[in-house]
């Protein structure tokens, strides 16, 4: 099974286009399709063609609740604090989601406190093999410097991480470390971006 996650198109419909053109099974947008919730619509109308083969997370761009009336309309699975089972010829791995981001200096729709977060992210605890999909990433990695020495990320959630070690986490959020890998023990993370990362289980 493929999966191709992506994140950050904020209203970048060429973007959009590549992103269906790549042949996967499953699509998971992992928040900012639009800017300060300008473009969602037509963003929802480039990816119809996924169907339900789209799980969407509300970035920090976003309200949860537009981002499920999105889902409504075009088909697609609100992937929002959820946990859901993908099974391949090999294994079932589950996958769990958590849109918006940590406190950010603009003031945008989607954001979460620190407390807001790890509650969150308790919901996750003792779930294996775990493959967390998340807007922002952690605090003090590759993922989230966006300037020599300058880091934007969440505690709560490097804490958790660092605790519960899923085998995987992707985000996006910090545009300037799109692209890049990091690891926090046995956990292996990457930064999506919108050019996405594609895993297969």
């Amino acid at each position: 099974m493929k999966i191709l996650i992506f994140s950050d198109i904020h209203g970048d419909l060429r973007a959009l286009d590549r992103i269906v053109a790549q042949p996967a099974d499953l699509y998971i947008a992992a928040g900012d399709l639009a800017t300060f919730g300008k473009g969602l619509e037509r963003c929802g109308e480039a990816l119809k063609p996924l169907g339900e083969r789209l799980w969407v997370l509300p970035g920090n761009h976003e309200t949860h609740d537009a981002a499920r009336a999105m889902c409504k309309r075009f088909g697609f699975v609100d992937f929002h604090r959820q946990v859901r089972p993908l099974e391949s010829s090999k294994s079932t791995t589950q996958w769990a989601g958590l849109g918006y981001s940590n406190i950010t200096p603009f003031n945008t729709p989607g954001e979460y406190s620190e407390e807001e977060i790890a509650k969150a992210l308790a919901a996750f605890d003792g779930i294996r093999p775990l493959y967390l999909v998340v807007h922002f990433p952690p605090l003090n990695t590759k993922l989230d410097e966006y300037a020599p020495g300058k880091h934007a990320g969440s505690p709560a959630l490097r804490e958790w991480v660092d605790r519960a070690q899923p085998v995987y986490l992707f985000c996006g959020h910090i545009h300037e470390t799109a692209g890049l890998p990091d690891r926090l023990g046995a956990t292996q993370c990457f930064n999506v971006g919108k050019q996405g990362y594609t895993i297969e289980i």
